[in-house]
């Protein structure tokens, strides 16, 4: 280090310019030396320089000299920042319409809020309370008046408000070959495509043409469809969804002899057995959160009062309905049938 670069207050003290290092701390428990990196170990001139030093490098200059050659160095300084303000070194500048006249109900700095609804995996649909300033939505909550939410909102609800912000967002269209390659490509291309390819199976009535789309609730899509159908009577029209369960699907085919839904009314269950199903996370819905909250928990009573339900989980995994279990069993994803078989015999089910 140099007389150059060494604090002023030390310089005018007249200490030395190199300081003797201090002693590592050593541990009071364990009786080791600690240091704070590979360059304090091993004493480097680069990490002395930096430990003694108690202003940047150079910094000492700036109290040298005359006033002249500060404000020398501090015009310099505002020059280079002025130079940052040039087109290419800014963010660009766009043009956008204003209103010419205001949108009815909006004013800035207020929020606007209107009800919407989110469609969640297997068909069903989450109603909700977007927040907006100025027509950006920036907050979802649970619609009050709604017979499912009643004023809460799921998870998946909270995250979805950040997609619409996702700058990793991708608008382009994928096309997967016979070989398995895929490639982007765009809208246009597809609607070519399309006036070429799909005129070809009026003849046959759409046979050999399959069409593989998500669940959703949408009249419009549903509209689409029919049209389809109508045009190639002899089309598949494949549905599916990858967070779908064909077990339960099953299940309800032999219960019931069609697929369908189960709705469980937990709030008026007094003993709940949850066999290797998770209905208060991934498996579950808000309704069934909702009702099992409403069960657990009674107004204006004690806890040692109130007739609150009783939880019996058993599963495979840690879930967070095991863990909300007054009693949780672990067993072997193989054993639930068993378990399930056992507790139909002991309530008098028959087959």
């Amino acid at each position: 280090m140099s007389t150059l670069d060494q604090c002023p207050s030390s310089k005018k003290s007249g200490l030395p310019v190199e300081k003797p290092l201090e002693a590592r701390d050593v541990s009071a428990a364990t009786g080791k030396a600690y240091w704070r990196s590979l360059d304090d170990l091993a004493g480097t001139g680069e990490f002395k320089e930096f430990l003694h030093r108690e202003f940047p490098a150079f910094a000492s200059e700036l109290l040298d000299g005359s006033r002249r050659h500060f404000l020398r160095l501090m015009g310099a300084s505002l020059a280079l920042a002025g130079a940052a303000s040039v087109p290419g070194c800014r963010r660009p500048d766009h043009k956008i319409l204003a209103y010419n006249q205001d949108p009815e109900h909006i004013v800035p700095g207020k929020p606007l809020f209107y009800a919407t609804a989110m469609p969640l995996p297997g068909g069903s649909c989450e109603g909700l309370l977007a927040e907006t300033y100025e027509g950006r939505p920036t907050k979802l909550e649970g619609n009050p008046v709604h017979p499912v939410n009643m004023g809460r909102s799921s998870v998946m609800a909270q995250a979805a408000i950040l997609d619409l912000y996702d700058p990793d967002r991708d608008p382009a269209v994928f096309q997967e070959t016979s070989k398995g390659a895929v490639s982007v490509t765009a809208w246009s291309a597809f609607e070519a495509f399309a006036k070429s390819h799909f005129p070809t199976f009026d003849a046959s009535k759409g046979a050999k043409l399959s069409f593989l789309v998500e669940k959703a609730t949408s009249p419009s899509r549903d509209a689409g469809r029919d049209r389809i159908l109508r045009r190639w009577p002899e089309a598949k029209w494949h549905v599916y969804d990858a967070s779908d369960s064909g077990a339960t699907d099953d299940g309800a085919r032999m219960a019931f002899g069609s697929a369908m839904k189960a709705v469980y009314n937990v709030e008026k269950a007094r003993t709940i057995v949850s066999l290797d199903r998770d209905f208060l996370g991934t498996d579950g819905s808000l309704e069934e959160s909702r009702g099992f909250a409403a069960a657990r928990f009674v107004p204006g009573q004690r806890a040692v009062e109130a007739k609150m339900s009783r939880i019996y989980s058993v599963e495979s995994t840690m879930t967070l309905t095991g863990g909300q279990a007054d009693h949780r069993l672990r067993m072997k994803p193989t054993a639930i049938p068993a378990i399930a078989a056992a507790m139909a015999a002991a309530v008098g089910a028959r087959g």
